[in-house]
């Protein structure tokens, strides 16, 4: 819902330029801290960090509504506010992964985790239009108070339901160089874990262009209208939320493989988003999305199981960081290749590159005998 209401409260009130570097506010600070938020999250108990998370979120929303309220009704609190979301995101994204060891077994790491997706998939469906419902509503002030109520809820739940079950290992080091060190040297010893940060990075570098810019250019350019640019992206979300649900009910023996499989499939879907034919791109945004579903639960409960429980929340982070650091830069390569070429061209790049990453990556042992 705060996305929505962010972007609206941007572009109303200041000028284009300024709206865009709001938005992307967030990601500076949360890319510069998400290492230390990996280190954190190894070393303390990672369900306080995020309790911690979720009542920061929601005081800063809440000086944010007074500020508002009180005439500071501009850039400056838009700003304030997307960095210290951005300070939040780092330092306690990573410790997602290490809270979810603590209250289920690893045989059921894929089934919580694909639950996980689809109910996050269909929040974020529900969330967009009712975030524009609430700014329409109520206005900036009471979208800071209703989406801090939110996170206070979320925080109260953590703190007051949420148990371990399992004891997971934490991380000794004194200093956050000495942690982070290990977790580098954990890396530089596991080919597993480096052709998981690896594979689960470029998903993201090939994918987000394609279905964010590259379906954009392709209807803008076909002069089919911009309601197909929202149906197309409306059926990848529901793609992916029936893909996560197929593999929740076939859980695969070797998920790994069975996950970067998929994906080589993934990437043809991409390859035809940039075809000119609507039922075609259709069907590619229709392809993604499954594939993403299915493969997003695979992958994501291998991962949890591959990675030494100690280094969790490092492995995660740095591919957090990866996804924040290469997905800008693709962006605008998939955008400068369209445009010296064609729509069609730049996909097929992506796509067909990616599906043969995700080939290789099925056929390296590490992968391909990881059960």
């Amino acid at each position: 819902m705060w996305t929505v209401a962010l972007a609206w409260t941007a572009v109303q009130t200041v000028s284009s330029t300024l709206a865009g570097a709001v938005l992307g506010a967030e990601m500076l600070p949360q890319a510069v801290l998400v290492l230390l938020g990996g280190v954190l999250a190894d070393r303390f108990d990672p369900r306080r960090i995020l309790v911690l998370g979720q009542v920061a979120r929601a005081l800063v929303l809440a000086l944010g509504a007074l500020a508002w309220h009180a005439g500071s009704d501009g850039a400056v609190t838009l700003f304030a506010i997307a960095l210290s979301f951005g300070v939040v995101a780092g330092l306690t994204v990573p410790s997602g992964g290490p809270l979810l060891r603590e209250f289920v077994h690893p045989d059921d790491f894929g089934t919580v985790m694909g639950w996980q997706q689809v109910l996050g998939r269909t929040m974020r469906l529900l969330g967009a239009p009712a975030g524009g419902v609430i700014i329409a509503l109520y206005g900036p002030v009471g979208a800071m108070v209703i989406d801090g109520a939110s996170f206070a809820f979320i925080a109260l739940v953590l703190a007051l339901v949420v148990r371990a079950r399992y004891a997971v290992p934490r991380a000794a080091h004194t200093r956050w160089w000495e942690s982070f060190s290990d977790g580098v040297a954990y890396l530089g010893r596991s080919p597993t874990a480096r052709i998981f940060i690896t594979g689960l990075t470029a998903l993201n570098v090939f994918v987000t262009p394609v279905v964010a810019l590259g379906l954009a250019i392709r209807v803008e350019g076909s002069g089919w209208g911009a309601h197909w640019l929202g149906f197309a992206d409306g059926t990848l979300a529901v793609g992916a939320i029936a893909g996560s649900l197929l593999a929740i009910r076939w859980p695969r023996l070797h998920a790994a493989r069975a996950g970067f499989r998929v994906l080589v499939l993934q990437g043809v879907g991409l390859a035809i988003v940039g075809m000119p034919s609507l039922p075609a791109v259709l069907l590619g945004m229709v392809t993604v999305g499954v594939t993403a579903g299915m493969a997003s639960v695979w992958l994501s409960g291998a991962f949890l199981k591959a990675i030494d429980p100690e280094y969790t929340g490092r492995v995660s982070s740095v591919t957090s960081l990866g996804d924040m650091t290469l997905m800008p830069l693709s962006l605008p390569v998939l955008g400068a290749i369209a445009g010296t070429t064609s729509v069609l061209t730049s996909t097929l790049i992506f796509g067909l590159t990616m599906s043969l990453l995700c080939l290789t990556f099925a056929t390296r042992k590490a992968i391909a005998t990881l059960t």
